[in-house]
């Protein structure tokens, strides 16, 4: 038998291991792309299902009470408190957030639900709640909320180091039959009022009476 040298050997060598490696490589990344592509993407949704289920409460005068807490119990459990907390605080209901909503929806046990899982306002939810407050005529939820706290930073810190409680403010309305004249009247308990006066020689305080007021308290000098 006639062997022909002139032909091409046949190589048995595998491919050199950068070449499987940069194989390997690109396959991985792109199934990692994938599957965090698809975990943002359920992810989205569960947040859309979330803040649908949310809307429906704070939109429903007619909703019944009992059925609120369950709800939003399992709202919250669908996401992680961080998120679910962020989530209520955006304005992404009609330009406004779900708390905004609530208040002036008069839906206070909402409210006072979804206030538990948001540690703190944060400067833009804050604002919007006033304004909700605001809108509704709603002292009550203004001083709930706490919403004056943060107006006048010198007389909140000497309230802090004198440990002082939360002065009272209430307000009434006159139940009249000309409702255009606004008529209203205002109750205060200020907490270590002199001694505050004297420190800090005046201090501001706001409530809500058809709109947002301030008044002003000031130590003359003799």
């Amino acid at each position: 038998m006639a062997l022909d040298n002139s032909a091409s050997p046949v190589s048995d060598t595998p491919p050199s291991y950068d070449v499987i490696n940069t194989s390997v490589s690109t396959d991985s990344t792109r199934c990692k792309r994938s599957v965090f592509s698809f975990l943002q993407s359920k992810q989205k949704r569960r947040q859309a299902l979330v803040l649908s289920r949310i809307h429906e409460i704070v939109s429903s005068p007619d909703l019944n009470v009992s059925s609120v807490l369950p709800i939003i119990k399992s709202c919250a459990a669908a996401l992680p408190t961080a998120e679910f907390s962020n989530l209520l605080q955006k304005r992404n209901i009609e330009s406004h957030t779900a708390l905004y909503w609530a208040i002036v929806n008069h839906q206070r046990e909402a409210l006072l639900e979804l206030v538990k899982f948001i540690p703190k306002f944060s400067r833009a939810c804050s604002a919007d709640l006033r304004l909700a407050c605001m809108t509704a005529s709603d002292h009550d939820s203004f001083m709930l909320l706490n919403l004056g706290d943060n107006f006048d930073h010198k007389c909140r810190y000497i309230i802090r180091i004198l440990g002082c409680p939360r002065d009272d403010i209430q307000v009434y309305e006159w139940d009249t039959a000309d409702r255009s004249k606004n008529h209203f009247y205002v109750h205060f308990v200020f907490r270590m009022f002199q001694k505050r006066l004297r420190i800090a020689r005046k201090f501001e305080v706001e409530f809500v009476a058809q709109g947002m007021w301030t008044m002003t308290l000031a130590c003359c000098p003799c």
